[in-house]
């Protein structure tokens, strides 16, 4: 290696620069992962959702295919959901009254997140992060309010 292969912003040693590229590139590739995924940075992967009944007091539980996710002794009441798993079934029930079932479904998410990953702090990668963490979902209805019909 000459003088003119140094000027031109050649490596001295071709290992160190190999191994320097390489550390360069491994360092990218974790500031893009980290950075990945804004909505579930600043959303989360659960969410709160407020449940209620006309008249209140009505007990509530959460399921889905069969399985009890969350229950309430008597509404108003808020039950944390994870974002990836709707649809929910809500079951309303209270005494004197007939017993209803609610569906909370899920819906995409829009905002300041989102935002992020399409001018491309997280890109697709960010995209792609949110969808499988259910953070690029709202549930809805929220809040589920049931009007019971009660004797």
């Amino acid at each position: 290696m000459d003088e003119r292969d140094l000027a031109a912003g050649s490596c001295a040693n071709r290992l160190a620069c190999r191994y320097g590229r390489l550390a360069y590139s491994a360092i990218l590739i974790a500031a893009l992962i980290t950075a990945s995924g804004c909505m579930t940075m600043t959303r989360g992967t659960t969410e709160e959702v407020r449940i209620a009944s006309n008249p209140v007091g009505a007990s509530i539980v959460v399921t889905k295919d069969g399985v009890t996710f969350d229950e309430c002794s008597a509404t108003p009441c808020t039950v944390t959901l994870k974002r990836k798993s709707p649809p929910f079934l809500v079951m309303f029930a209270k005494d004197g009254c007939q017993s209803q079932t609610l569906t909370l479904e899920r819906d995409h998410a829009t905002g300041k997140g989102l935002a992020g990953n399409l001018l491309g702090a997280g890109g697709v990668v960010g995209l792609g992060v949110d969808a499988a963490s259910g953070a690029a979902y709202s549930i809805k209805p929220n809040p589920l309010v049931a009007n019971l019909d009660c004797r």
